[in-house]
């Protein structure tokens, strides 16, 4: 519309319609996602303008309108906001920085988070030190260019190797990540602490409906199984499991079985959760066909990629007319 009448483009590019615009919608929309191990996002849309790859940076996390990597090799974290390509270097908080996890947020109090990606933020790194059986910590403000360390934890078990990109969600004033158990970040008090998930095996932290910490896991093949963490009648905090959704009535058919050679339909094994859209009820499940992006409240389900890979989807406001106003 915006292209065909002089009026229109001038109504999408005033700025009063951007904000009335994300405070109508409130949540924005997934526009992408990074793949594990790579540093290019993935569009969903095909309008969204093409993005530079960055071979030797690998992907952590994305929230509020940004996007964090690691550069393999080398002693810094980058913060990206890949609608304007803009970057900064945030350097390590450790010379000896391996297996390890990390998120990016806002810092700004009282934050929509609706178009704040050019305002200070804060990285989370967590380090299990599997010889001596702790958990470190360490949080970076882009307002003082400082690390500061977390209280470390006791975290027995700890599996060293398999920590780098643990999927993270932020609830409240806490972030929490899936490294063998949950481990919580008191960002005001800057404690850590641990308990266990649910159920073993391969699952994720993500946002309950009610806005608490949630876990959702594939269980017996094709169910996804939804918790939420809650007090219980005498205030302890524990598990409690919401609901069970069929992903053979959720994804095509022939996204879930494989048919053999003679006829028998067989379920893989690689079936996975491979992503969250935080603070939505959008996930990604990986099948041996690919990794389907699945609405939860509207039942929908789309091909979004190869499977197998996690995926760490990025969420923003985005109107092609406006920036071509």
């Amino acid at each position: 519309a915006s292209a065909a009448c002089k009026p229109w483009r001038r109504i999408l590019a005033d700025r009063g319609f951007r904000r009335r615009y994300r405070e109508f919608h409130r949540t924005p929309p997934v526009l992408g996602f990074f793949e594990k191990g790579g540093a290019r996002l993935v569009p969903i849309y095909s309008h969204f303008p093409a993005q530079a790859d960055h071979p030797d940076w690998h992907v952590m996390d994305c929230r509020h309108g940004r996007a964090l990597f690691a550069d393999i090799g080398k002693s810094y974290l980058i913060v990206l906001d890949p609608m304007t390509g803009h970057q900064r270097r945030v350097p390590s908080p450790s010379n000896n920085l391996i297996g390890f996890t990390a998120a990016v947020l806002c810092t700004a109090q009282g934050c929509d988070h609706h178009g704040c990606q050019d305002g200070h933020f804060l990285v989370a790194v967590v380090r299990p030190k599997k010889f001596e059986e702790i958990t470190s910590g360490w949080l970076y403000s882009s307002e003082t260019d400082l690390w500061t360390e977390f209280a470390s934890v006791n975290h027995p078990n700890a599996n060293y190797f398999s920590n780098m990109d643990a999927p993270s969600v932020l609830v409240g004033d806490a972030l929490y990540f899936n490294i063998d158990g949950v481990i919580e970040c008191q960002l005001g008090t800057l404690r850590l602490s641990t308990f266990e998930k649910p159920i073993d095996g391969n699952g994720t932290v993500m946002m309950a409906e009610d806005g608490g910490l949630g876990y959702a896991a594939v269980v017996d093949v094709t169910d996804l199984t939804l918790w939420s963490r809650e007090a219980g009648p005498e205030g302890a905090m524990g598990w409690t499991k919401l609901r069970v959704i069929d992903l053979k009535a959720l994804l095509p058919d022939g996204a879930l079985f494989i048919t053999t050679q003679y006829g028998i339909s067989r379920s893989p094994r690689s079936l996975m959760i491979s992503g969250i859209a935080e603070g939505t009820q959008v996930i990604f499940v990986s099948t041996w066909v690919g990794s389907y992006m699945a609405d939860l409240k509207s039942g929908r389900a789309r091909m979004v990629s190869r499977p197998g890979r996690k995926v760490f989807p990025y969420m923003n406001f985005y109107l092609p007319a406006m920036e071509a106003a």
